[in-house]
């Protein structure tokens, strides 16, 4: 995906599988790549307080490096997600290769969270129509996001809050990264 605010509607059309709006009993669901991070544990804080649940899309490297905050992402409650194996661009993959990342990657969080893993999310949101259908075909629903917070552009903090005050609307999926290079006020922008 290209890096728009708000991915135009006709892509809703293209990627029918995958989910582009909240599916919870919330109004919207801020989602989190790249993690977990060092920031991670400030974010579940913060969730309890509010009362609202998050989804994770988690790279098995950061679930190895902290397991403990992988365990509470379940317990809490919280969606928890693939972000494949490795964060690279899997636009050119095969099938066997695109699979065994998303596989992979799905058998690692299951160990360390002892959760089944429903949905994945691929890095930079770049899919291709076939590949969201292998997706499905192994028994897990793809997760879009409906506006994107750029946090990635490390921003004043105050910028990235206003995109997203000025954009949001009800049953948003807003991304956010929560891993280990992040916004340094990414817990403040959420907030």
């Amino acid at each position: 995906m290209m890096s728009w605010t708000r991915p135009p509607n006709f892509f809703r059309g293209i990627y029918p599988s995958s989910y582009w709006s909240c599916w919870l009993e919330q109004n919207v669901l801020f989602s989190f790549d790249d993690g977990p991070g060092p920031n991670t544990k400030s974010l579940l804080d913060l969730s309890l307080e509010y009362g609202i649940k998050f989804a994770f899309f988690i790279l098995p490297e950061q679930a190895q490096k902290y397991p403990e905050i992988v365990r509470r992402i379940v317990k809490d409650g919280h969606i928890l997600g693939s972000h494949f194996s490795q964060h690279r661009h899997h636009i050119m993959d095969t099938k066997t290769t695109f699979l065994n990342s998303l596989n992979q990657s799905v058998e690692k969080i299951e160990n360390i969270s002892q959760n089944t893993i429903q949905y994945s999310r691929v890095p930079y949101g770049r899919l291709l129509p076939w590949q969201d259908g292998w997706i499905n075909q192994v028994g897990y629903t793809h997760v879009f996001w409906s506006l994107d917070s750029k946090d990635y552009n490390f921003e004043p903090s105050e910028k990235v809050l206003k995109r997203i005050q000025n954009n949001i609307q009800a049953n948003d999926i807003v991304l956010f990264h929560d891993g280990e290079s992040v916004h340094p006020q990414i817990v403040q922008s959420v907030e």
